[in-house]
């Protein structure tokens, strides 16, 4: 893939309603993308333009994956819907990484879920 080699993406992943074949006529298109080097804002632009350029749409969503948060990452690879990757090492070793990361943040995020709904019943009680 073109795309991949010239901008230094080891991964690039549809995800959203396009990978789960829920997108209707008014969807974005959602795609992450895994880097070789360190982010830089302009590789996002640049991507962006090639990806526009190749779907012939304005309408993508990008999300660079190196600086991406372990819930939107581990969305991205729920579906399995890799578009290009630079080998199955990268993708399997990528997909560990995310799945400790989110593993390892779920009992916080469950404590938290407890609190607010807590907080939310006690509000609707006074």
């Amino acid at each position: 893939m073109l795309l991949g080699k010239t901008n230094g993406i080891k991964l690039l992943y549809i995800f959203g309603s396009y990978a789960k074949g829920e997108n209707t006529q008014g969807s974005d298109v959602d795609i992450a993308v895994l880097l070789e080097h360190n982010y830089n804002p302009l590789d996002k632009i640049n991507i962006l333009g090639d990806l526009i350029d190749i779907l012939k749409r304005d309408d993508i969503d990008l999300v660079i994956l190196n600086s991406s948060n372990s819930v939107l990452s581990y969305r991205v690879i729920k579906y399995e819907k890799v578009v290009y990757q630079e080998s199955e090492e990268t993708k399997v070793l990528f997909k560990c990484k995310v799945l400790k990361k989110y593993m390892d943040m779920e009992y916080f995020r469950r404590n938290q879920m407890y609190y607010i709904r807590e907080w939310f019943k006690s509000e609707v009680e006074e």
